[in-house]
């Protein structure tokens, strides 16, 4: 080896191009300097393959048939290494979505697993999944209701956790017939502020009649409902003649501490 020559690279890494067989100590010191120069190692041992990965995790796309530790230094270093990664195995593609949910656009056809991890990670993930089961769909939106958005077909459970959590869910549900309003009002009266011009009151008091009587009504629900400006009537009153014992002493609680 050329003292001379190492220290070109040395200066300038892009020099190994030059060298038709470059020694162990002239590839380690390209690759530590750039790992993408390891395209231009033939061959590259394991402790080049590594650190070449070290300096660039997506140097990983010059590398013809990487060992399975390298594969998963570079998804763990960076989850769109994955991207460059021909057959990757199992661990590797659960390495990257527990990284970033949306590695699951670099697999085909992932396992329910992985679609749970990755949606658990990164809600918005499940926008990578064709046809999301039930259970990846509600474990998206229970990460964050605003997955509905990105679901096309999303399920009644799905819809139900999305609008439990936030009123303006409603506006991303695209079929709802009369029986399903009556569901999503029992999770949340709030979304009366998107339906109220187009919903029957008569539907409303059907079901803040079922939902207050009940003796394990949610604080949450009693206190959103007496403070829906939108809904025009004596909410007081209506506690008193329909509501449980726990919806009227949610009511005393909440007035005495205003």
């Amino acid at each position: 080896m050329s003292k001379e020559e190492l220290k070109l690279i040395l200066d300038n890494p892009f020099y190994i191009k030059n060298i038709e067989n470059p020694s162990l100590e002239m590839q380690l010191a390209a690759v530590k300097r750039n790992g993408s120069l390891v395209q231009y190692i033939k061959d590259p041992s394991y402790e080049i393959q590594l650190e070449a990965i070290k300096s660039n995790a997506l140097a990983i796309e010059y590398i013809k048939s990487p060992d399975e530790q390298v594969q998963l230094m570079a998804v763990k270093s960076s989850w769109n290494a994955l991207k460059y990664v021909s057959n990757p195995t199992y661990e590797v593609m659960k390495a990257a979505v527990t990284v970033k949910g949306w590695a699951l656009q670099y697999i085909k056809n992932p396992s329910e697993e992985l679609q749970l991890i990755a949606v658990n990670k990164d809600y918005d993930a499940v926008k990578y999944i064709k046809n999301p089961s039930e259970r990846v769909q509600a474990e998206a939106v229970k990460n964050y209701w605003g997955a509905i958005k990105y679901i096309d077909k999303p399920c009644l459970a799905a819809q139900k956790e999305a609008v439990r959590q936030n009123e303006e869910a409603i506006t991303y549900i695209d079929a709802y017939g009369e029986e399903n309003i009556k569901i999503f009002l029992k999770e949340n009266i709030n979304i009366l502020k998107y339906l109220y011009e187009n919903i029957d009151i008569s539907l409303v008091d059907e079901v803040l009649i079922t939902k207050l009587k009940d003796e394990n009504v949610e604080d949450k629900y009693v206190i959103d409902f007496l403070n829906l400006e939108i809904l025009d009537m004596d909410k007081v009153e209506f506690i008193y003649n329909y509501g449980s014992k726990k919806a009227k002493k949610v009511l005393i609680d909440y007035k005495l501490a205003m």
